[in-house]
C-alpha cells in the first residue's frame, strides 16, 4: 500500500474514532483532521467518503461484523472496533478499493494502534466478510428495514408509521445517497450566474445550473468544502442546499422590511433574506448560542450584508427586549431547532443521535418559539416557519395546533414562489397553494424540509 494511502487511512481512523467513540461532529473533526494536512485532492476525497460513509452505514456494518465475532462488538477494544468498521466500509462500500486492499491496510492498521494481537482478530473477520461480499448485505432479512438501510429501530418504525412500508422504504433508500453540494450566488453582489461560473473556473472549480433552480448553481465531484475558493472569500456565494434556499424564496422579503429571524444561527437564510432585500430595510438575527451567532456576523460581513444586526436572545421564553427589538416586524422567521431528519444524507451523526425522547423534547421547544415568536408579528405581516424533518408532529401538526390556537393567523399560498420544476409534482403544488409544504428527499432528490407561511390578519 502507499504511504499516502496510509496516511489517509490514518486520518479517517482519527476522525472515526472521534466520532464515533467520543461523540464527535464528522463535519468539525474532518475539517480539523485535513486542516494544514499534506494529502491531496483526491485523498482529501478519500478521506470524507470513509468518514462519512463508514458513520452512514454503521448500524448494516455493525449488524454484519457481529456474526463473525465470538463476543459481541461493544466488549471490543474501541480501536479494534474503529479499525473493522473502516476495513467493513470500504469492503462493502467504497469504490474502486480491491477486498485484499481493504483487508490488508485494516490489518496494517491495526498493527499500529489496536492492542498486540489484535491484527489477526481484524484479519480473519474481514476476509470473512469479502469472502461474503455482496451477498452479506442480500442476506439482510427483509424485515429487517432498520439494519439494511442503517437506521435506530426506532426511526425506522416512525418513517413505517408516519409514511407507510413501502413509501417510508423509499425514503430511506434516498437518506443512503451521496448529496450534491449545492450553492447559492449572492446576488447582491453577483448580478449573473455566468459570472460566478467563471469565478469558480478560476480556482479550478466547475459549476453548473441546478436542473431544478437554474438560479442556483451544483458542484459535481462531492465536494465538500469549498470555502478555501477565492469566489468564497470575495462573498460571492454561499453553500447550502436548495431546500434550504427555498425558505428565502417562500419569505419573499421586499426591500426596506423590518425582518425578525429568531433562530439565525449559521445565517445561512438569514443572509438570503438580506440578499434578496438588496441589503435595504433591517433584520434582527437572534439566537440563544453566542458561538453560532458569532458565525451569522462573521457570514453577514464575508457577504457584505450590512443590514443584519446580531443578538444573543433564547426566544423559548419572551423578555421585555424593547430597546433592542422592534414591537413588530413585516416578516417573522421561526427555522426552528428540530430532529433533523429531512438531513440523514448530509448528517449522518443524526443516525448516531437522534431518538425518540429527542425529538418530543424538541416539540416543547419549537411550540415555545412559534408561540413567543408571533407576537412580534405587525397585522399584514408574515410568519414563516421552517424545519429540516419530515416529522408530521414538528411539522403539519404543530401548523395546524398554531392556527387553531391562534385565529388571527392564517395560511397563504406560495406556489408563486416555487420552480416550475417542483410545482410538476402534483403534491408539492397542492400543499403549496394550501401554505404549508413537505418536501420529501425520494421525490425531487432534495433535502427533507418542511414549509409554512402565515399572514396576521389585519
Amino acid at each position: 500500500m502507499h504511504p499516502k494511502q496510509d496516511e489517509a487511512r490514518n486520518t479517517a481512523y482519527r476522525c472515526l474514532l472521534e466520532v464515533l467513540e467520543n461523540q464527535g461532529y464528522s463535519n468539525l473533526v474532518l475539517k480539523q483532521e485535513l486542516s494544514g494536512s499534506s494529502l491531496n485532492e483526491k485523498e482529501r476525497s478519500f478521506v470524507t467518503a470513509m468518514v462519512y460513509g463508514t458513520v452512514t452505514r454503521i448500524y448494516t456494518i455493525d449488524y454484519l461484523l457481529s456474526r463473525y465475532l465470538k463476543k459481541e462488538l461493544s466488549a471490543l477494544d474501541q480501536s479494534v472496533r474503529t479499525c473493522l468498521r473502516m476495513g467493513a466500509w470500504q469492503v462493502l462500500f467504497a469504490y474502486g478499493v480491491k477486498d485484499y486492499a481493504a483487508v490488508s491496510s485494516a490489518v496494517d492498521l491495526s498493527r499500529n494502534v489496536c492492542p498486540k494481537g489484535s491484527e489477526s482478530m481484524v484479519n480473519a473477520v474481514l476476509r470473512k466478510l469479502a469472502s461474503e461480499g455482496q451477498e452479506a448485505l442480500s442476506k439482510i432479512p427483509s424485515k429487517k428495514t432498520d439494519v439494511r438501510y442503517s437506521l435506530k429501530s426506532e426511526i425506522a418504525g416512525c418513517l413505517n408509521k408516519w409514511y407507510g412500508k413501502e413509501k417510508a422504504e423509499k425514503i430511506m433508500e434516498a437518506f443512503l445517497q451521496i448529496p450534491e453540494v449545492t450553492i447559492r450566488p449572492n446576488v447582491y453582489r453577483v448580478k449573473k450566474t455566468e459570472d460566478l461560473i467563471s469565478e469558480l473556473k478560476k480556482d479550478g472549480i466547475e459549476a453548473i445550473p441546478d436542473p431544478i433552480h437554474p438560479g442556483s448553481l451544483d458542484i459535481p465531484g462531492n465536494r465538500m468544502d469549498i470555502s478555501d475558493t477565492t469566489a468564497y472569500k470575495k462573498g460571492l456565494f454561499s453553500v447550502q442546499s436548495l431546500s434550504a434556499m427555498l425558505v428565502g424564496y417562500v419569505a419573499s422579503p421586499e426591500k426596506g422590511w423590518s425582518v425578525l429571524d429568531t433562530c439565525s444561527a449559521p445565517g445561512g437564510k438569514t443572509a438570503h433574506l438580506a440578499e434578496l432585500m438588496n441589503n435595504e430595510g433591517h433584520i434582527d438575527a437572534l439566537d440563544a448560542n453566542d458561538i453560532r451567532l458569532k458565525m451569522v456576523g462573521e457570514t453577514a460581513e464575508r457577504l457584505g450584508l450590512s443590514i443584519i444586526s446580531t443578538l444573543h436572545y433564547d426566544c423559548t421564553y419572551l423578555k421585555d427586549e424593547k430597546e433592542k427589538l422592534l414591537p413588530e416586524y413585516d416578516l417573522v422567521l421561526c427555522d426552528v431547532p428540530c430532529s433533523g431528519l429531512g438531513l440523514l444524507h448530509r448528517k449522518p451523526d443524526i443516525r448516531l443521535s437522534m431518538t425518540y425522547e429527542k425529538m418530543q423534547s424538541l416539540m416543547k421547544v419549537q411550540e415555545s418559539i412559534l408561540e413567543n415568536s408571533c407576537r412580534r408579528v405587525k397585522p399584514g405581516g408574515y410568519l414563516i416557519y421552517s424545519t429540516c424533518t419530515i416529522n408530521p408532529d414538528e411539522n403539519e401538526n404543530r401548523i395546524d395546533a398554531f392556527l387553531a390556537a391562534h385565529p388571527d393567523f392564517e395560511c397563504v399560498s406560495f406556489d408563486e414562489n416555487l420552480p416550475e420544476k417542483l410545482l410538476s409534482n402534483p403534491r408539492l403544488l397542492m400543499q403549496s397553494k394550501e401554505g404549508k409544504m413537505t418536501i420529501l428527499p425520494d421525490e425531487e432528490g432534495l433535502d427533507g424540509f418542511f414549509i409554512a407561511k402565515m399572514r396576521r390578519r389585519s
